[in-house]
């Protein structure tokens, strides 16, 4: 069977084009398969599409499309031992632990906005607990 070396940047085009879901892991060539079958239904439905066309294009669209940088938690450590009551006890490395350890239930939310809004709540006299942009 010929195999055939891919260059870095169509990798990872075909890798974006294949629109893995969170947590997926595919192959290079699952991922081909899954562009190869979109591309061919698109074509279907515009015969006057070139597939050449379609990779250039695409290729410079990810050039320029950057990656939204996530931001990183402020430190749950940090923020517990500032704490007088929290301060010591061990464990409490993130917030989800420090939120078992209060004995706040997070459910499905983020245990650091569940944390934040009870302490705004309930001891508005410890420090608040960080935020980031888009809480």
């Amino acid at each position: 069977m010929p195999q055939f070396n891919v260059d870095e940047d169509l990798a990872a085009l075909v890798e974006r084009l294949a629109e893995p879901k969170p947590f997926e892991h595919l192959s290079f060539n699952n991922a081909l398969r899954r562009v190869l079958t979109r591309f061919g239904q698109i074509a279907a439905a515009k015969p006057e599409l070139d597939f050449d066309e379609f990779l250039a294009e695409s290729m410079a669209l990810m050039k320029t499309r950057k990656e939204p940088k996530k931001l990183p938690s402020p430190s749950a450590k940090e923020w517990a031992s500032s704490v007088s009551a929290l301060k010591g006890k061990p464990g409490l490395s993130n917030w989800k632990a420090i939120c078992d350890f209060l004995n706040i239930e997070t459910g499905g939310d983020s245990a650091r906005r569940r944390l934040r809004n009870w302490v705004k709540e309930s001891h508005p006299s410890w420090p608040p607990v960080p935020e980031i942009s888009g809480d």
